[in-house]
């Protein structure tokens, strides 16, 4: 079959009205002659975002996203630029061109994988998984869950590297999928364990969590390691599933393992996800920022999810998310809490977390002994601590409050110990340094950005410059100019289409970012030209310079002394319309 071609993508991209598309994601409403609404990749709560119907881009003026129809589809729902396409398509009711789908280097993977998983149903359906059903049914787990969650059963044998090889897969798919291994034969990784199926954030099937259900020495899970297809760190168990709940109730609820995460969801409550025992990466905060709802950590009911809670907090506290805390007290996690208490009552102390603040605090209270006049200063000194951390302003002055009113702490010598951390100010000469670096950038983004805009200022770099002194900008500006060249036309959105493999994608989104609002004149942009001109000279001129110092040859010392006379006398003369 074949791959989704440049006109088909920009065919689509003409067709699909960007205002439309993101409304049907967020609420849009027109001021003047933009859409405003509330950005969905930071935790906003006054419209930051800006949609341009007629330049085809949105951009957020908080958190800097910025990009066309498709990569905000991208984004919004963590696929890749092609799969956003194919969304993009379908909402529009476009059909792609016969034998065109999306193409993924990865699709025999994924098509490995999701064979593997059917068979271990099929498995855990016959004869061999009577055992193993029975151990489900008794975790409290019905056929319907069974069946939503695709759980199975690996056999113990190799049965499954024997009809994936007989079916015509390759060994090294099978291989970087971690379905099998090799020493002296083929074997099946997985064996005599109830799987898990995890999927990425998209559904797509990336690997397994398998668990003994008899009695055994053996390790409790055997996990897919990272492969091609699996980040561990990129992936939340039922994260597919929650999304859409999680929206709707505007919180999403975090458990450790995937039997939590199950056993919640069969219970009604479906905005659940588990981190499968790791802790919160990068990557894990930018999906749930995209998420904007509050987040609810229960983790495990031990000193080790203390310190989880503790950990993940923080890094969810960092990003801006909102963050509660659930303790399940009488019970070691929420599987084991639902085997003994009705669902309403597992909802209502979902409803009544605490704030991850509060959750410090009552942790700084651990053994300490308050008739003790050390621990009390010990108390207060640690809150003292969290606070000089702490961005909000009212908060600060509410737990102040308190503490004056609770040991009687006179309220300036506490204001006095909130410390803010602050950077160091940097040397007068490093702030010059990065003052005339960030004019001199300006200068090369406003050329980029008219050149985005209006094919006779790509013509103007043409004749005019044909260099930036800069490398990346320099990239940036012959790409446009290529883009130019093939097409003949320019467009903001079909050209961030066109460079969204290239090096220079992040600079061209910074750089929309910064001057979508900028208005010059061309005498304006005839006076930039001419000030780049100059910088382009100087570092020539430096450059001849340091050529000049190192050069014994006097005919070659006499062509480079001419050559700075006349790029000065170059510098002198400016260009006019």
């Amino acid at each position: 079959m074949a791959a989704i071609s440049n006109e088909e993508i920009n065919s689509i991209q003409k067709q699909a009205n960007i205002v439309d598309i993101i409304s049907s994601y967020i609420n849009l409403e027109k001021k003047g002659s933009n859409y405003f609404g509330i950005c969905p990749f930071h935790d906003d709560h006054n419209p930051s975002m800006s949609v341009s119907e007629e330049k085809g881009i949105f951009t957020c003026f908080v958190c800097h996203k910025t990009g066309n129809v498709f990569n905000f589809v991208q984004d919004f729902e963590n696929i890749s630029f092609i799969e956003a396409v194919k969304v993009v398509a379908d909402k529009i009711g476009v059909s792609l061109s016969e034998g065109i789908h999306v193409v993924s280097k990865y699709d025999k993977h994924y098509e490995a994988m999701n064979l593997a998983i059917k068979f271990y149903q099929n498995n855990l359906r016959s004869k061999d998984g009577i055992e193993a059903k029975k151990y489900l049914q008794n975790r409290a787990l019905s056929e319907d869950v069974i069946d939503e969650f695709e759980i199975g059963l690996a056999p113990n044998n190799d049965a499954l590297s024997n009809l994936l090889l007989n079916k015509g897969f390759d060994e090294n798919v099978l291989l970087d999928v971690g379905l099998i291994n090799h020493g002296n034969k083929i074997y099946d990784i997985f064996k005599n364990r109830i799987t898990f199926p995890i999927h990425n954030a998209n559904g797509k099937p990336v690997g397994i969590s398998a668990r003994i259900y008899k009695q055994s020495d053996d390790a409790k899970y055997v996990n897919t390691k990272e492969t091609v297809i699996f980040k561990k760190g990129e992936v939340l168990f039922n994260y597919h599933r929650a999304v859409s709940e999680a929206r709707l109730k505007k919180k999403l609820i975090i458990v450790e393992g995937q039997m939590d995460a199950i056993r919640v969801y069969s219970c009604g409550v479906k905005n659940v996800v588990a981190t499968m025992g790791t802790a919160l990466t990068k990557e894990h905060i930018k999906l749930l920022s995209k998420l904007n709802v509050k987040v609810v950590l229960c983790m495990d009911n031990d000193s080790a999810g203390e310190m989880a809670t503790i950990k993940n907090g923080e890094k969810l506290s960092e990003a801006g998310i909102e963050t509660l805390v659930l303790r399940i007290s009488g019970a070691k996690d929420p599987d084991e809490y639902l085997t003994s208490h009705d669902v309403s009552e597992f909802i209502d102390v979902v409803d009544h977390a605490v704030t991850f603040f509060d959750f410090k605090l009552n942790q700084l209270k651990k053994n300490k002994n308050f008739d003790k006049v050390d621990d009390v200063s010990a108390y207060v000194n640690s809150i003292l601590s969290e606070l000089s951390k702490c961005k909000d302003d009212i908060l600060v002055d509410l737990t102040i409050n308190k503490l004056v009113n609770d040991y009687g702490i006179d309220k300036n010598t506490l204001m006095n110990k909130v410390i803010k951390v602050e950077n160091k100010p940097e040397t007068v000469t490093k702030v010059e340094a990065k003052k005339r670096l960030k004019k001199d950038e300006k200068l090369y983004g406003l050329i980029c950005y008219y050149m985005m805009n209006d094919t006779k200022y790509i013509r103007l770099y043409e004749q005019e410059l044909a260099y930036l002194p800069n490398d990346e900008y320099n990239t940036l500006a012959n790409d446009l100019l290529a883009f130019y060249i093939k097409y003949n036309y320019i467009s903001i959105a079909d050209f961030i289409s066109y460079e969204v493999e290239s090096d220079a994608y992040e600079l061209a989104i910074r750089v929309i970012d910064e001057f979508i609002q900028n208005t010059l004149s061309d005498e304006e942009i005839i006076d930039v030209v001419n000030k780049v001109k100059d910088l382009a000279n100087e570092r020539k001129i430096k450059e001849l310079k340091e050529k000049l110092k190192t050069t014994t040859d006097i005919n070659e010392k006499l062509r480079i002394n001419d050559e700075i006379v006349n790029l000065k006398k170059r510098m002198c003369v400016k260009w006019k319309k």
